[in-house]
């Protein structure tokens, strides 16, 4: 891909031109992703470079490619096999954003691809048709690795007759939007801070697209790692969100802006026959944004945690502007062209909020010198799960935001629904299936979701803020499905092997080896069911009683985990009661 494009003359133009034709201001085509269909993707993640600016290379990292991946399109219902091959030079990560898989497959820190080696999940796609996206999730590096261009679009069809009814034919009246912001140094290399400079979408600096003077559809990402942007067309133009993270909307919506935080996706549709203007300009409206969103107006220096405390924060000329970031050249109609869209796309069916298992609560705070940003007072650790939630269970999450900046919360594994934002029902965009939403300074927002079809207790899935700077400084958690069927198996397996009392308890309990032998033990855990590490009895078990003291616990339930030298691991309930 090469965009020779002199960032100089972009800036002078956005700045200080007003009189100057928007083919000197998007002189690039757009690049276009290729495509990857069928069930086997064969990804390799390796070090490239680009010329985005005439006669010099900026290094970069790209799959299957040199920047950016291929888009990968999936049918609901099939059973694909991923080969990912990690050539970067480092270890990495490759993480299904939005996907509903076994956390094994999901990609998380906790399944690192080394150098040179090869990751090969397979899943069944069970998602409705959407926009995911995949990219890097190594902790401490997520950040790093996406910058500098390690991700790409995921796009998943299905049955429904209402996909037959929208644009669908890729690179003709049917475009992913892969928006980036990027910085750049004197030798045009990547400047890694947290608010960059200067627009890319798909990799392209400068761009337009070409589009047919009809009904076209839209994939939008933001794939950008702090920036918030709040886009919008034209007024004069037609345009329907019709889906957001997780799928098809109930109903068609008119746009007139569209607030993207990162990690987020819409699908949108625009009828570019309902204007006679033949050049289009999507903008982000930033200056609109609400205080302490990044990219919009920074809250006053009164507090920590505000962006402007960051020693990484640089003010440029898209902090709290409105800016353009893609040109839209209308041209003659397709065959066969599209020309409406239904109102109605999808039933959605959401969790009863009357019947909840449990409920949880994540609060987001700062520390005093203004970095990290904590969940529930700490930051991640690869060695604590943070929750453990029962199979088929279904929770709702508050999140509480005590920080002045707005924080993109990301949950892997599953599909939520936003049941309400500071006491009142979420906006219409707001209501279909959601992965990401922007918890703005000083909101409470709660979600309902249910974690269904997959369990595993030793392998975690992530929650976190998708500003992955703050995910990079450690504010992210884990959390663990169990199966409590395969709790109860292992129980009945231990029973036969291992006499253990009493349960309830109000204090002591014991585990003995019903033979009198030894238990080949290399571990014993002690959980809360909210997933912290209580107790850890380490090394070789050398008794043939072991007891473990809950009299400084309150009431409630516990899991114990039994770690065997054979790698084998077996989970029972405990109940401490007065």
């Amino acid at each position: 891909m090469k965009c020779k494009y002199n960032i100089f003359s972009f800036i002078l133009i956005a700045l200080f031109s007003v009189n100057v034709s928007y083919a000197q201001q998007f002189p690039n085509p757009l690049h276009i992703p290729d495509t990857i269909t069928g069930t086997t993707f064969n990804l390799t993640v390796a070090p490239s470079s680009v010329e985005f600016f005439q006669g010099v290379q900026t290094p970069t990292f790209g799959i299957n490619g040199d920047y950016l991946g291929p888009t990968l399109i999936m049918n609901a219902g099939d059973f694909v096999q991923m080969n990912v091959t990690n050539m970067l030079g480092e270890t990495t990560t490759m993480h299904w954003h939005g996907m509903h898989v076994a956390p094994e497959d999901d990609g998380g820190p906790h399944t690192p691809i080394l150098d040179s080696m090869t990751w090969s999940p397979d899943f069944t796609v069970i998602e409705e048709a959407t926009t995911f996206w995949y990219h890097p999730h190594l902790h401490h590096h997520t950040a790093m690795q996406v910058n500098k261009g390690a991700a790409g679009m995921i796009i998943i069809r299905d049955d429904n007759p209402v996909g037959d009814q929208l644009p669908h034919t890729y690179g003709v009246d049917e475009f992913p939007l892969i928006i980036q912001d990027k910085s750049f140094d004197d030798n045009r290399d990547f400047i890694f801070t947290i608010l960059a400079d200067t627009m890319m979408v798909n990799g392209t600096l400068g761009p337009h697209l070409d589009v047919p003077n009809q009904m076209v559809r839209f994939h939008m990402l933001n794939a950008s790692m702090q920036r918030v942007y709040n886009l919008g067309l034209p007024p004069n133009l037609d345009v329907w969100i019709i889906g957001s993270d997780g799928g098809l909307l109930q109903r068609r919506l008119p746009a007139n802006r569209i607030q993207m935080s990162p990690g987020e996706r819409y699908e949108i549709v625009v009828d570019f026959a309902s204007t006679n203007d033949t050049s289009i300009i999507m903008r982000s409206f930033s200056s609109e944004l609400p205080p302490g969103v990044s990219g919009g107006p920074r809250r006053p220096r009164g507090g920590p945690g505000g962006i402007q405390n960051d020693t990484n924060f640089r003010p440029n000329r898209l902090d709290s502007a409105d800016f353009e970031v893609i040109e839209f050249r209308v041209k003659p109609a397709t065959a066969n062209a599209i020309t409406t869209i239904p109102v109605d796309l999808n039933t959605i069916t959401r969790p009863n909020p009357n019947t909840v298992d449990h409920q949880r609560t994540k609060i987001f705070t700062v520390d005093s010198s203004g970095f990290p940003f904590y969940i529930n007072g700490t930051v991640m650790d690869m060695m604590v799960i943070n929750d453990t939630v029962e199979l088929d269970d279904t929770e709702i999450w508050t999140l509480i935001n005590l920080t002045d900046v707005a924080h993109p919360w990301h949950i892997h594994d599953i599909q939520f629904y936003v049941l309400d934002i500071n006491g009142n029902p979420p906006p219409p965009h707001l209501a279909g299936r959601k992965d990401v939403i922007n918890v703005e300074p000083f909101d409470t927002i709660r979600y309902i979701t249910t974690f269904d079809d997959f369990a595993n207790d030793s392998i975690p899935y992530m929650f976190h803020c998708h500003n992955l700077f703050h995910e990079d400084g450690g504010m992210m958690g884990q959390f663990i499905v169990v199966n409590t069927t395969d709790i109860e198996e292992n129980e009945e397996k231990l029973s036969r092997q291992y006499e253990h009392f009493p349960n309830p308890t109000n204090g002591s309990f014991q585990i003995r080896s019903k033979d009198g032998k030894v238990p080949d033990l290399r571990q014993i855990e002690l959980w809360s069911v909210e997933g912290k590490l209580l107790e850890l009895l380490d090394g070789n078990i050398i008794n043939s009683t072991i007891e473990l003291d809950l009299s400084n616990y309150p009431n409630g339930n516990y899991l114990i985990r039994l770690n065997h030298k054979d790698g084998e691991v077996k989970t029972m309930k405990l109940q401490k009661i007065e």
